[in-house]
C-alpha cells in the first residue's frame, strides 16, 4: 500500500514542476546559444536587438529560478496541507494504512522534489556556464582530477550526499510539524502554521547557540577539536559531516514522529 501512496504522491508533485524543470533547463540552453553566438556573454552588446534579446531570456531565465524555488515550496506545503489536513484528509484516514505511511508519503514525496529541484538548479546553472569554456582544458582536468581520486573523496561525496538528503528532510518535517500544530487551533489555522514555524526555529537557533556556548567554553572539548583536525583534517572533515548528518537526521525523526502523533491523536481536519 505504501508503493500505491508514493506513486499518487509522486505523479501530483510531478505535475507542477516537471514542466517547469523543461522550462528552466530550455531557456538556459538558449541563453548559452544566444551569448554563443552574440558575443561574450550576458556583457555582450553587439547590436541593439541582439542585446535586448539577451537581456530579456536572461531575466526570463531569473524569473524562472525564482519561480522553482518559490513553486516548490508551495507544492510541497500544498500537498501536506491538502492531502492530510484539508477536505481529502477525510478519505486519506479512511485508507486502511496506519498514520505513519500518510507522513512518510509526503516526506519522501517531497523531499525527493526538492532535491530534483535544487538539481535542475545547479544543470541550468552548467549549462549557462559552457559559454566559452575550453573544453579541451575542462576534460583535461578532469582527467587530473580522477586520477588523484581516492577513497576519502569518494567518502566525503557520499556523506554530502546524505547530507544534502537529511538537511533537506529535516526543511521538510519543520515544515510539516508546524502546520500539524497550526491545525490544533480551531480558528486562524494558516497563521498559527506560520507562528508555531517561527517560535520552532526560534528554539532551534536559541538551542544551537547555547549548546555552542557550553561547548566552547569547555577547555577540553575545544582542545579535542582543535588538535583532531590539526592532526588529521581529512578525518576531521569526516566526523564533521557525520556529526551535522546525525544532527539533521535526529532533528528529521523528532519533528517526523512529532507530526505522525498529532495527526493519530489530536487530528483537526476543516
Amino acid at each position: 500500500m505504501f508503493g500505491k501512496l508514493m506513486k499518487y504522491e509522486m505523479k501530483s508533485l510531478s505535475k507542477g514542476l516537471i514542466p517547469l524543470y523543461g522550462a528552466i533547463l530550455a531557456v538556459a540552453l538558449i541563453n548559452s546559444i544566444m551569448w554563443s553566438v552574440g558575443g561574450n556573454g550576458p556583457t555582450s552588446t553587439s547590436g541593439t536587438i541582439g542585446g535586448l534579446s539577451q537581456i530579456t531570456a536572461m531575466l526570463v531565465y531569473f524569473g524562472l529560478c525564482v519561480a522553482i524555488a518559490v513553486v516548490t515550496f508551495l507544492v510541497v506545503v500544498q500537498r501536506f496541507y491538502k492531502g492530510l489536513l484539508g477536505q481529502e484528509g477525510y478519505l486519506m484516514f479512511t485508507l486502511p494504512v496506519p498514520t505513519w505511511q500518510l507522513t512518510l508519503s509526503k516526506l519522501v514525496g517531497a523531499t525527493i522534489m526538492t532535491i530534483l529541484s535544487g538539481i535542475v538548479g545547479i544543470l541550468s546553472v552548467i549549462i549557462l556556464g559552457s559559454v566559452g569554456i575550453n573544453w579541451g582544458a575542462f576534460f583535461r582536468d578532469l582527467g587530473q582530477l580522477f586520477a588523484n581520486w581516492d577513497l576519502d573523496m569518494t567518502f566525503i561525496c557520499i556523506e554530502l550526499f546524505l547530507l544534502g538528503i537529511v538537511s533537506t528532510a529535516s526543511m521538510v518535517t519543520d515544515i510539516y510539524i508546524a502546520m500539524a500544530l497550526g491545525h490544533l487551533s480551531n480558528k486562524h489555522r494558516v497563521a498559527m502554521s506560520f507562528v508555531w514555524f517561527i517560535v520552532i526555529q526560534t528554539a532551534l537557533s536559541f538551542l544551537t547557540g547555547l549548546i555552542g556556548i557550553v561547548l566552547g567554553n569547555i577547555p577540553a572539548f575545544t582542545l579535542f577539536i582543535t588538535n583532531f583536525f590539526i592532526i588529521s583534517p581529512i578525518v576531521g572533515t569526516h566526523g564533521m559531516l557525520w556529526f551535522s548528518i546525525l544532527v539533521c537526521l535526529v532533528e528529521t525523526l523528532i519533528f517526523y514522529f512529532g507530526t505522525t502523533w498529532v495527526l493519530k491523536n489530536k487530528l483537526n481536519l476543516e
